[in-house]
């Protein structure tokens, strides 16, 4: 099987090289032989601080966790639990939290917790961390504060040799079906869901299965069951090796004493054991299996003694370890770092092909994208937009509501509607242009006192806004009386998500600039502010997207306001109202949905369609 050769290649290729140590400390690198292999290791005699050694050479250590996987440092001081946090971090691009433990732990400093808190007279066998999920930490460190006086060492297996030593037959089962691990909460034989899951909602905890592809049962007295289907092997991000990743052999029944499976069995029944495992399809994993994975286990294992200070630092994904029994008193800290998340190969697959769909997608507009500052095509933009608040009901059906346009290379300038027309009048050459004074610079008709002071102070505020839209929609002018944000029902509500804000004075037309610039200090730099008793204001960078936000308030709130009948409204988390924002919130695609709007208004208004400029042709 090529899966085969790829591993025993990689093994075999696998030889010792020479890393560059800063001179002037007595630090050597060497290797430990623990009698089934050996272990690279740092070491001096000199009781080094650890944190200012490595700050010096963390290129040599790099270069060996690079080269070995698995790295002892041995000798330094470490001073406390701080300074082994300190030490991670300066190795790590992101330290981890313990999540969804499945043996308790106690954190002792920031991102540091004790290792498995198991009865000292038990085998903790080896597993690779977070090997049971679909995420987990790409590296991971050992820090023995107290070694135990008799036994406590804690054993290596490479992961590449437990898969190379497998049989053919059992590897390709558990590549076809992955591993099912089914966990049952609330026997008080396990650790309970809300400390698993660091909640106490079942609301909340719900949302995390989801998230994670969890499956969920709730049972009587607040109990729960959950199964998760998972990966049994996977290939190295880096070195493409490939490596046993799972921890089926751990979580089956199996795995306890005799005497502990008869009574879990008695006490649970076997469909309600604490924890088990199955195939990913539901089928029960053979007894040979387990032993044989088992097996390959002890083969490939191997230990070194523990001394006060030693770190050792792994890549998780090419390491398995475990635990043996111990006498006395023990104390080893662990720190996660550089969280992976797995995707299946046919999920990778999907994901390319959705992506370059969206690419080849996204490609054609940007071909048709245009980025506009000549005046007549924005001129005709601008008119083009009142009439789009006809179209899609957002106007009063007279002459209140203003759009105004930035004039490029004139900041202290913008184009507006004249006063006195409606908004399905508005046309390129009517369009006046207004400066910071109020006073009309072009155009035959006067500017709109309340338009003025409400725009001017909005473009003087923020220089990166170029449009303003103001209206008195019918839904948003009925919203805004309630005082109260848009909720994130649907895709559309996400779009104003920690993105709008509520302006709760009322005082009649916004007419002097003292108010007016309290409006505009009120916006914050978001997107959308509802002004109560009135209406709404919108803004964007370009006429696109200030416009395209408007007709989409005017759907949120409508949205909202009808959701308000129903007592159960289920709304999208705020995670996901974020992600959904950022998705569809972007300019260009607001773009994209302004260009169509264009073209409804040109089939609606044919007399208008006939003053588009050629470039737009």
């Amino acid at each position: 099987m090529k899966l085969k050769q790829d591993a025993l290649k990689g093994l075999m290729n696998t030889q010792p090289q020479s890393i560059k140590i800063d001179p002037l400390t007595t630090v050597r690198l060497s290797f430990l032989n623990t009698g089934n292999g050996e272990l690279a290791m740092f070491e001096t005699g000199e009781r080094l601080d650890l944190n200012a050694w490595a700050t010096v050479n963390k290129s040599s250590i790099d270069d060996a966790y690079k080269r070995y996987g698995a790295v002892l440092f041995r000798g330094f001081n470490v001073n406390d639990d701080a300074a082994f946090n300190s030490f991670t971090r300066k190795l790590s691009n992101e330290l981890m939290d313990y999540s969804e433990p499945s043996t308790p732990r106690r954190q002792v400093a920031e991102k540091v917790y004790t290792s498995t808190e198991y009865p000292k007279e038990e085998h903790i066998p080896m597993h690779n961390e977070h090997s049971y999920s679909n995420d987990w930490p790409q590296k991971i460190w050992f820090y023995s504060v107290k070694p135990a006086e008799v036994g406590g060492a804690t054993p290596l297996a490479d992961s590449r040799k437990v898969f190379a030593g497998l049989s053919e037959s059992l590897r390709n089962e558990f590549i076809k079906k992955g591993v099912m691990y089914v966990r049952n909460f609330g026997n008080e034989l396990d650790l309970p869901w809300q400390e698993v899951y660091q909640t106490e909602s079942k609301e909340d905890a719900e949302k995390y299965f989801r998230k994670k592809n969890i499956t969920f049962e709730w049972k009587e007295h607040n109990a729960l069951r959950t199964r998760q289907v998972c990966q049994a092997v996977i290939q190295h991000p880096e070195s493409k090796e490939w490596v046993w990743f799972n921890q089926a052999h751990l979580f089956h029944i199996s795995s306890q004493a005799p005497a502990v499976q008869d009574y879990l069995i008695e006490q649970c029944g076997f469909d309600h054991l604490p924890r088990n495992t199955f195939f990913g399809d539901g089928s029960p994993i053979p007894i040979a299996y387990l032993e044989e994975i088992r097996e390959a286990y002890r083969r490939a294992q191997f230990k070194f003694d523990w001394k006060a200070s030693d770190v050792i630092m792994l890549d998780n994904l090419l390491f398995a370890h475990g635990r043996e029994p111990f006498e006395g008193t023990r104390k080893v800290l662990v720190a996660m770092a550089d969280p992976y998340h797995y995707k299946p190969v046919e999920e990778q697959l999907n994901s390319k092909v959705v992506n370059n769909t969206r690419h080849a997608t996204a490609q054609f507009f940007i071909n048709h994208a245009s980025h506009d500052t000549d005046h007549s095509i924005l001129k005709y933009k601008l008119a083009a937009a009142y009439r789009v608040m006809v179209t899609e009901g957002l106007d009063e059906g007279g002459i209140s509501g203003h759009i105004s346009m930035r004039v490029p290379g004139e900041s202290d300038c913008f184009w507006v509607n004249p006063f006195g027309m409606l908004a399905e009048e508005i046309t390129a050459k009517n369009l006046i242009k207004v400066d910071k004074n109020g006073e009309v610079i072009e155009g035959d008709y006067p500017v709109n006192v309340a338009g003025f002071c409400i725009h001017a102070a909005i473009h003087n505020h923020y220089p990166q806004v170029n449009c303003v839209v103001h209206t008195h929609s019918p839904w948003g002018t009925l919203f805004s009386a309630l005082d109260r944000y848009i909720k994130p029902i649907d895709q559309n509500c996400c779009l104003f998500f920690e993105n709008h804000e509520l302006y709760g004075h009322f005082g009649g037309p916004v007419n002097d600039t003292e108010e007016a610039m309290q409006l505009a200090a009120a916006l914050k730099g978001k997107d959308m502010i509802v002004l109560r008793n009135h209406g709404t204001i919108t803004c964007g960078a370009n006429i696109e997207s200030a416009v395209i936000r408007m007709v989409a308030a005017e759907r949120a709130y409508r949205l909202n306001m009808l959701a308000m009948q129903t007592q159960d409204i289920k709304l999208i988390d705020g995670e996901t109202a974020r992600l959904t924002r950022d998705w569809i919130g972007n300019d260009f695609g607001l773009a994209i949905e302004f260009n169509a709007l264009l073209r409804k208004v040109e089939r609606v208004y044919t007399d208008f369609s006939l003053l588009k400029p050629e470039q737009l042709k």
